[in-house]
């Protein structure tokens, strides 16, 4: 019997059941004898005691959105991060925030951060943090205390474009994510490099910027069909866009792929669009989250890992005839 086990059996998050087993006053008292009396119940043992070795925290630039990509990194992280007795404290940035004194406020050995861009009120902080940091999608070169992990988003989007090109695809449109992030400059990259790699000449007025909801993926569409823009492709950043980018052409009378072929990002469900996209290891995203921040504490040199990704061909994309 695993923590893992525990929570999966009491519908709790493994970040929760750790706090619980290791005595945490972050949770209710109610929650803590829940998990106590089960794990008593099943014969429960940690591997060596039921000290806790540290408190790390998982901090949000945004509201984290319940079963995105996001929170199966968090979810991932807090795994290891309990298997290796430590207790995980999640936290949203607030405008007024402030990163060192949060941490050393509240002991944290390190924190791993989640959905945070140019803009977020900690961004600024983290050339003088005090404490070992792993970014997520995000990387600052230059501070010893700091690591990244996420996706190859440049190469992710270059194969992309490639494979369209090899369907016969020339005139192929972009819909970006958040402008003022690091992994929406990088698939942008990503996309002008395939272009450039192909011959094709980048056009400005294919791409569409949007903030990964299925409103954006909807306004982008409205925005291609209003001025008329002529392209037989697009390379969405991000599943739920291509979802909202899908159904308003739909509306608009337009097949999908026969008349536009289209691929995602993420693969995070939605079967029904048969979408071609790229994959994202988000569970393994997590686990070398915690590895890396390991590591920094440990006082090894920071790195920036890469996740593995995959291109997966499916019903929205076809050859241009």
């Amino acid at each position: 019997m695993t923590i893992t086990d525990i929570s999966k059996e009491l519908n709790l998050s493994i970040s929760t059941v750790s706090k619980a087993l290791n005595g945490s006053t972050d949770i209710s008292e109610r929650t803590k004898q829940l998990v106590c009396e089960y794990a008593q119940s099943v014969g429960y043992q940690s591997r060596k005691s039921s000290a806790i070795v540290g408190r790390l925290a998982i901090l949000w630039g945004k509201p984290p959105q319940g079963g995105g990509p996001l929170s199966v990194i968090a979810e991932a992280f807090s795994r290891a991060a309990a298997e290796a007795r430590y207790v995980v404290v999640s936290t949203v940035t607030e405008e007024d925030f402030d990163l060192n004194d949060y941490l050393a406020g509240n002991r944290f050995e390190g924190a791993i951060l989640l959905d945070i861009n140019f803009r977020s009120p900690v961004y600024a902080q983290l050339k003088k943090t005090k404490y070992p940091l792993v970014l997520v999608d995000n990387y600052l070169a230059g501070n010893p205390l700091i690591s990244g992990v996420g996706s190859d988003n440049i190469h992710a989007v270059e194969e992309a474009v490639d494979y369209l090109v090899s369907l016969g695809h020339e005139r192929i449109a972009f819909l970006g994510g958040e402008r003022e992030s690091l992994v929406g400059a990088e698939r942008l990259a990503g996309y002008i490099l395939g272009l450039a790699k192909n011959s094709i000449e980048y056009r400005y007025d294919l791409t569409y910027f949007g903030d990964y909801s299925m409103q954006a993926g909807r306004d982008a569409a409205e925005y291609y069909l209003q001025y008329e823009k002529e392209f037989s492709a697009i390379i969405c950043a991000s599943d739920v866009m291509a979802g909202g980018f899908i159904a308003r052409m739909k509306e608009a009378g337009k097949t999908i792929p026969g008349d536009l072929s289209v691929i995602g990002y993420d693969d995070m469900g939605a079967p029904e669009l048969e979408l071609t996209t790229i994959r994202q290891n988000f569970e393994r995203t997590g686990e070398l989250g915690f590895k890396a921040l390991s590591c920094i504490i440990g006082g090894l040199p920071p790195q920036r890992a890469m996740v593995e990704y995959e291109l997966v061909p499916r019903r929205s994309t076809r050859k241009f005839s």
